[in-house]
């Protein structure tokens, strides 16, 4: 008789779980590209009273007669499904518009997340504004370079260096990031490397970031204090046709508000973007490069100024850390890095933060069936109290 008794238990307790769950869900209703989740139920192992019979003569089968032992959580699902735009306004604001999580460094080991809150802290990195951790982003090639890993890096102060001859034209600009502690300049002072082939004199002028907008494919543009821009451009004759990972991605440098990009990177007078030195500068026979460390000197922190998503094969297989970020759990699949935008993964937005994907409508409804599912079970308990009670006293 006691049978009954369990399988309402296990009831009760199915449900408070989806109580549990829808609790969380309406809690962070409003919390930055939160995902909700559903808890879904299965049947528990049933106890067979008649295996049954397969038809005989001229008798019919027998089905089969079992009594069933309750109910149980079988799993708890995650909805990536994407949540709606709240428009901010601000820079640092990034929104995922499809497929994708954005990467956050942590002592060694990545983080996913599809919150774009971030803020930059004072030596140009953008960091999650939650913890601190630094957003994934990738080196600009330059020639044949291999791209490196790093993370979304912004420089707040730039040192520009023109290099002119006797007459005043300048033949190469040189850049660099002049908040850096490497041995190879002090802000405001001329690097540590040889004048170029024909100039005469040098002029330094260190530059303060102003703003910096990011595009669609993560790449960043920024505007410093002398009017000059510092962007991130993907090379057109590096891209293999239906194949954008192919594509190198360059710094170029851009002297005024409305300039144009070059054609000849190295400013050799021979347009090969292919063989060029990956970095375009305005100028029509003096090209930009970025500072070298002298014989023996550190080299500078490179301009890590594009960021990068990550696709999974199965983002249900994520495992939630909290702080709006995940891991990759046994059952995510691999996971695959590059620019927004590219393959499978969604552009961004910036300016906008994605909202919850909590439909609290929906939640509500949940709830009731949820507490419904319980009060039922509690009734189905008190029966089975009163049948045993009954009995109790029928014996005695």
């Amino acid at each position: 008789m006691t049978r009954g008794l369990y399988a309402a238990v296990s009831g009760i307790r199915g449900n408070q779980t989806s109580l549990d769950v829808i609790a969380n869900n309406v809690a962070n209703m409003n919390t930055i590209a939160f995902k909700s989740s559903d808890a879904r139920f299965s049947a528990l192992f049933s106890q067979t009273i008649n295996g049954g019979s397969a038809p005989s003569g001229n008798l019919g089968g027998i089905n089969p007669s079992q009594i069933g032992s309750g109910t149980q959580v079988s799993d708890i699902s995650t909805n990536f499904n994407q949540g709606g735009a709240q428009f901010t306004g601000q820079n640092t604001d990034l929104l995922i518009n499809g497929e994708g999580f954005f990467v956050l460094q942590e002592a060694g080991s990545t983080r996913l997340s599809r919150a774009g809150n971030f803020s930059l802290d004072s030596g140009g990195n953008m960091v999650d504004a939650a913890t601190g951790r630094r957003l994934q982003g990738s080196s600009q090639q330059v020639g044949t370079a291999t791209t490196t890993i790093s993370s979304v890096y912004i420089p707040t102060e730039v040192q520009f260096a023109k290099d002119t001859n006797a007459t005043g034209t300048t033949v190469k600009t040189w850049i660099g990031n002049s908040s850096t502690t490497t041995a190879n300049w002090t802000p405001g002072v001329a690097p540590l490397i040889p004048l170029a082939t024909g100039a005469t004199a040098r002029t330094v002028e260190v530059a303060k970031l102003v703003n910096f907008s990011i595009s669609n494919s993560g790449a960043v543009t920024a505007t410093y204090s002398n009017g000059d821009r510092l962007s991130v451009r993907v090379d057109p004759n590096t891209v293999t046709a239906g194949d954008p990972t192919t594509a190198r991605t360059e710094i170029i440098h851009l002297p005024a508000e409305g300039g144009t990009y070059g054609s000849d990177n190295d400013g050799n007078g021979t347009s090969n973007e292919a063989t060029d030195a990956g970095v375009v500068e305005q100028h029509t026979t003096a090209s930009l490069q970025v500072f070298s460390a002298p014989a023996g000197g550190t080299a500078m922190q490179g301009m890590q100024m594009n960021l990068q998503t990550a696709t999974v094969v199965n983002p249900k297989g994520l495992v939630y850390e909290g702080n709006n970020s995940y891991t990759a759990g046994a059952n995510a699949g691999v996971i695959s890095y590059g620019h927004a935008g590219s393959e499978s993964r969604g552009g961004l937005q910036s300016g906008a933060l994605e909202s919850s994907n909590v439909d609290v409508a929906g939640e509500f409804t949940k709830m009731i069936l949820a507490q419904r599912g319980v009060e039922a079970s509690s009734r189905v308990i008190s029966a089975q109290s009163q049948v045993l009670q009954t009995v109790i006293q029928s014996v005695g």
